[in-house]
């Protein structure tokens, strides 16, 4: 995102990795300058797995002046097994007026 058009509040987290029941340890790093967010989250002593479509994290954002931004993500996720899993999402869109 652009850090010039928005600044990230905060990040929570959404229920996608507590799936079942399970544990998640959940934590995120703000860098303001590059406008990057980096978020891990792991699901200990899982043998399932999380599946299927659901909020990881909801970002909480302010307007910091006019103009158009994009939220993108990229990442890596494993199966219990430590095999690795495809992951992915869809570009968002911000209008600042």
């Amino acid at each position: 995102y652009n850090p010039a058009l928005v600044r990230v509040r905060s990040v929570q987290e959404g229920s996608f990795m507590r799936q079942g029941g399970v544990k998640a340890s959940f934590s995120q790093q703000i860098d303001p300058v590059a406008g990057r967010v980096d978020i891990t989250v792991v699901r200990g002593q899982d043998v399932v797995g999380a599946s299927g479509t659901g909020l990881v994290a909801a970002l909480l954002v302010e307007p910091v002046s006019a103009g158009s931004t994009s939220f993108g993500s990229a990442g890596t996720a494993t199966a219990p097994g430590g095999a690795p899993i495809t992951v992915t999402s869809t570009p968002v869109a911000v209008t600042v007026k």
